[in-house]
């Protein structure tokens, strides 16, 4: 699994994405991995009966990409203060 710092997602976000749409991608913290993006296909593939709703990004309802927003505000402010 290709693994990405947290710190240097914004730099590189098309080279991430475009690796989650092949493979899972871990995303670390601190050298330690913390979250996984993978594609929406592989997400089900891997967790077909998960009653977890995911969606694709054009169909993500606004309260959830807000708090999505915040959260990644909040990681990239603690990435800061490193």
């Amino acid at each position: 699994m290709r693994r990405y710092p947290s710190s240097e997602l914004k730099q590189h976000l098309g080279d991430v994405l475009a690796v989650a749409s092949r493979e899972p991608v871990a995303i670390t913290k601190h050298g330690k991995s913390r979250f996984v993006l993978m594609s929406l296909e592989t997400y089900e593939e891997r967790f077909p009966e998960d009653p977890r709703r995911s969606y694709r990004i054009e169909d993500t309802p606004d309260d959830h990409l807000a708090m999505f927003e915040k959260a990644l505000k909040e990681f990239d402010g603690e990435a800061e203060r490193g």
